[in-house]
Formats: structure tokens, sequence, C-alpha cells
């Protein structure tokens, strides 16, 4: 299902616009998800961060603790 979204924009864009034979919807549309896709990654990446608020740091990389307890035996 579609909707319409209505925007004004100046007639001088307007008029480039019509200048080249492009489908200005998908270009919009395309633009529109792209901006989605970052603020949706962003939101994500804020909610890691507060998950991961009282979680005390590694006393030491994993690749390390391996390394020696491989190293120990």
């Amino acid at each position: 299902m579609q909707v319409v979204l209505s925007i004004r924009i100046p007639k001088e864009l307007k008029e480039r616009m019509e200048r080249y034979k492009i489908d200005w919807k998908r270009v919009i549309t395309e633009a529109i998800e792209e901006k989605l896709r970052q603020l949706e990654a962003e939101e994500a990446l804020r909610e890691l961060e507060r998950l991961n608020e009282g979680i005390p740091p590694a006393p030491a990389p994993s690749w390390r603790l391996i390394r020696e307890d491989r190293d120990s035996g």
C-alpha cells in the first residue's frame, strides 16, 4: 500500500528538476530510505551503549586470556 506525501519545494528547484528525465519519485524514496537506515542504526547503537553501561570492561582481551591459558597447560 502506498500513501501520498506532498512537499513544497522552491520553484527554481522544480524547474531544474524538469530539465532531466529522472524518476524523481525513486530518487526521493531512496534518499528517505537511506536516511531512515542511518537513523535506525544510530538508534540501535545508542541502545547498545545503554545496555553496556553496567557491564565492567574485560580485564584483558579474550585472545590474550586464551593464549595465557593455552601456554600454561
